[in-house]
């Protein structure tokens, strides 16, 4: 891969873009558009499943249409490309742009306090970019393309 499509994959943080659920070109979108269509009008008929199969479950298959409508609906470009829509007050992209640098692991001030990420996510930004710095970006960029976003 070149460097600019490892760029296209990995965000500044070090996050995979294709993996995140609202990525235009992401798998979670592709298979949810897809079950969409296999699933075509199937909410007409979600309600008679109740008492044919006798299982309540099917009561709850508005909720699960709109949560894949949702995923089905995501357009985001990656975070190279324009503002997280997810989170709002990320400082990562503010930051790589000003410094000029690729990944959160070349600053000579990571890891640092300018991210706003909450503790949980700091921790993961942390070990990510430790693992890029320790693989490199295209091993990473691999690796994390092959494992689920959210473990």
């Amino acid at each position: 891969m070149t460097p600019e499509q490892l760029k296209e994959i990995l965000a500044p943080c070090g996050l995979c873009c294709e993996t995140c659920f609202a990525h235009v070109d992401g798998d979670i979108r592709k298979y949810s558009m897809k079950l969409k269509e296999k699933l075509g009008n199937f909410h007409l008929n979600a309600e008679c499943f109740v008492s044919l199969l006798e299982n309540p479950i099917f009561k709850k298959y508005p909720d699960f249409k709109e949560m894949l409508d949702y995923f089905a609906a995501e357009n985001c470009q990656g975070c190279r490309n324009e503002q997280c829509k997810l989170f709002k007050n990320c400082g990562v992209r503010v930051c790589h742009q000003k410094k000029q640098i690729d990944f959160c692991y070349q600053c000579d001030q990571f890891p640092c306090d300018k991210t706003n990420f909450d503790p949980g996510l700091y921790k993961g930004w942390v070990i990510i970019n430790e693992k890029i710095k320790e693989k490199g970006v295209e091993r990473f960029a691999k690796e994390a393309r092959n494992r689920p976003r959210y473990p």
